[in-house]
Order: C-alpha cells, then structure tokens, then sequence
C-alpha cells in the first residue's frame, strides 16, 4: 500500500458522512432481512470508513487523483519580450512601458511571413507546429 496521502479535507467529510449513512443503512438492512443490501452497504461503509481515516484511497492512486491541496504548485515564468528603443538598443517591454500607462498587447505574429494575425482570422500549425495564416501553408 502507498503510503501517501491522496484524500483530504471535503473529500474526507464525504467519505466519513456516506459511512455513517451506510452503515446505519447496512444495520437496517440486516434486521429486516435483506442479507444482500446489508452486506454491500456494509461493505461500503467499510470502504469510505478506511478512506476517511488513513486519507488514503487505492481508486484515486490508481486515477493519480489527489484531494488533499498538497499537490505540486506549477509556477509559470513569462519573459517579457524585448523591444527596441529609440537608440536601437534591446530593452524589455517593462522597461519601456515604465512611466506610462499604457495597457500593453501582444500579437500572434506568423511564424511564416512575420506579419499579426488578427483575431477571426483564419491560422493554423505549419508542419514544425509553428502558427501561421491558411494562406501562408
């Protein structure tokens, strides 16, 4: 068994009110006669029972679930593309836009013919996967 914990928080509060409910179900069940019912509710009962106590569940190791809110954090690090300024020399958009106020935009440009390609316009990947215009293909 894996050791790691995969079930937390609201996962776990499920998990531990359906085992209440089935085994008040599975006791029911039992005393009015209906073996069958009361054993699979039972059973059930067990099941969630084990998942809300240990915080483990063989269902969401085997489907790489995990509830827990531990899980790895993905950080993406965009680089600010560079521009040029009056002078020639490289200089990053933040540091160009620096003292203005102006909202900056990036374009798709055509990996084929250089030009933007405007929103409702008709692209696609080229055969390297590269974005370029219908016509440019």
């Amino acid at each position: 068994m894996d050791d790691n914990k995969n079930v937390g928080g609201r996962d776990r509060l499920v998990r531990l009110l359906l085992t209440v409910v089935l085994s008040i179900a599975a006791v029911r069940w039992l005393r009015s006669g209906k073996r069958l019912r009361g054993l699979l509710a039972g059973v059930g009962a067990l099941g969630f029972g084990f998942n809300a106590t240990t915080g483990y569940c063989g269902v969401n190791d085997a489907l790489d679930v995990d509830t827990t809110g531990e899980s790895e954090e993905v950080d993406i690090d965009f680089d600010e593309p560079e521009t040029t300024d009056d002078a020639g020399s490289p200089e990053t958009a933040a540091s160009a836009d620096s003292g203005s106020t102006q909202e900056r935009t990036s374009q798709l440009e055509c990996a084929s013919c250089g030009e933007p390609i405007v929103p409702g316009q008709s692209r696609g990947p080229n055969g390297q996967g590269d974005i370029v215009h219908d016509d440019c293909l």
